[in-house]
């Protein structure tokens, strides 16, 4: 178990301003099983009209809005996390998880997914997170972690032809890797011990309990990790939606920082 304190800066920059901006956003993390929430503060701007809700999967979502003219729209999440609490977290019966055994535009496999998973053999009896595990250890093995080949249209199957790529696609792989062997499975988000970038895994079913496994680290989800999001790939957990009105040019930039909090 961990104490982490963490957080979350975005700036998206407008030349010229915009107006009329309707946003949605998705980098709030919340507690669970796995994770306890201690802490937490957000800060959002333009804040003239803003709500927060969760989505069909349960993610913790801000919504807003600004008539106005604005030359940047800027969000930041602080905030501390008891990391570590559980190994998984509880999943629904098997019989409400057919959402997650079926693929999306994203993780649809062509020939080099097929011709990847044909390469593993399991026995009948072996169990879901054991088959996603040796799934996430060939992949480990072929796949070579490269930032700037890949962005966030590459889909499972031209990730995999391609041979490489970053934390999504290692993710959109082992996700259409595990929904062949009919395994529900989601997409992750979250955020990972250091400084750097959001961070993506993949949550698979067994019996009724989520496990979590991050394939870009070949590993099983542990007390470095704070989870923001879930869904069935990346579009469902975009961290930052909107529509605004006004021919622009934008410029993004974004940071994670996630610290261990030092006892005395």
């Amino acid at each position: 178990m961990k104490e982490l304190h963490f957080t979350y800066r975005m700036r998206l920059s407008f030349d010229p301003p915009v107006e009329q901006h309707r946003f949605t956003l998705k980098c709030v993390p919340h507690s669970d099983a796995r994770q306890e929430i201690t802490a937490l503060t957000t800060d959002v701007y333009p804040k003239e009209f803003l709500s927060d809700d969760t989505d069909a999967f349960g993610n913790h979502c801000i919504y807003g809005y600004s008539a106005g003219q604005h030359d940047h729209f800027s969000v930041e999440v602080t905030g501390r996390a008891r990391t570590g609490l559980s190994p998984f977290t509880p999943a629904p019966p098997a019989h409400q998880l057919g959402l997650f055994k079926y693929q999306t535009a994203i993780t649809a496999p062509g020939e080099a997914l097929t011709a990847f998973a044909a390469q593993f053999s399991f026995p009948a009896d072996m169990g879901a997170l054991d088959r996603a595990c040796a799934f996430m250890n060939g992949l480990h093995d072929r796949f070579v972690y490269t930032p700037g080949v890949t962005d966030i249209h590459t889909t499972a199957e031209q990730a995999m032809a391609l041979g490489q790529g970053v934390c999504q696609d290692y993710a959109h792989i082992l996700l259409s890797l595990c929904r062949m062997e009919q395994i529900p499975c989601r997409y992750a988000v979250g955020m990972l011990l250091g400084e750097g970038l959001s961070h993506a895994w993949v949550e698979i079913a067994d019996g009724e309990r989520w496990y979590a496994l991050d394939p870009t680290n070949r590993l099983l989800v542990d007390d470095q990790h704070i989870k923001i999001s879930a869904g069935r790939d990346y579009t469902d957990c975009t961290i930052n939606q909107g529509l605004f009105v006004g021919r622009t040019r934008q410029t993004q930039q974004a940071v994670v920082s996630v610290q261990e909090e030092k006892k005395p």
